[in-house]
C-alpha cells in the first residue's frame, strides 16, 4: 500500500471531499471512493479500461469504492500538486472516511490489479 505522506494531504482530502459532495448523488452518499488519475493519451489507461474498467462497476468493491476518473492535468491544476509525487498514469487512490486508504501506481494486468485492490480494501 502507498499512502500520501507529503504536505498537500489536507488540500487533497479537502478537494476529494468537494468532489464527493459534488458527485454524492452518483455515489449514493458513499463515504468511500476510488479516484483514478488518468490521461487521454495513456495506452496503459486504455488497457485498464478494457480489461478492468468495463467490469469494475459491476463488482462489490465498486459498491463500496465507486470509481471517479480525473485527468492528470486537471488533477495537478485543481489540486495544485507538484507532479514529482503523481506523474504515472493510471494511479488509483482509495479514499475511505475522508482519508487515503491506499494507492496503486500503474497497471500491469487484471490479476495484479485485483490482488492490490484486495490488499487495500480487504478487512
Amino acid at each position: 500500500m502507498y499512502f500520501i505522506k507529503n504536505s498537500f494531504l489536507n488540500v487533497f482530502i479537502s478537494s476529494v471531499l468537494f468532489i464527493k459532495l459534488t458527485l454524492s448523488s452518483a455515489s449514493g452518499n458513499n463515504d468511500s471512493l476510488m479516484l483514478m488519475i488518468t490521461e487521454k493519451t495513456c495506452l496503459v489507461c486504455k488497457i485498464w479500461e478494457k480489461q478492468v474498467g468495463k467490469i469494475y462497476t459491476k463488482t462489490e468493491i465498486a459498491d463500496k469504492f465507486p470509481l471517479f476518473r480525473i485527468e492528470i492535468k486537471d488533477f495537478v491544476n485543481y489540486f495544485k500538486i507538484d507532479l514529482k509525487k503523481t506523474k504515472i498514469t493510471p494511479t488509483f487512490i482509495f479514499i475511505e472516511n475522508d482519508k487515503e486508504k491506499g494507492r496503486i501506481i500503474g497497471y500491469t494486468n487484471p490479476e495484479m490489479f485485483w490482488w492490490q485492490v484486495d490488499e487495500i480494501v480487504g478487512d
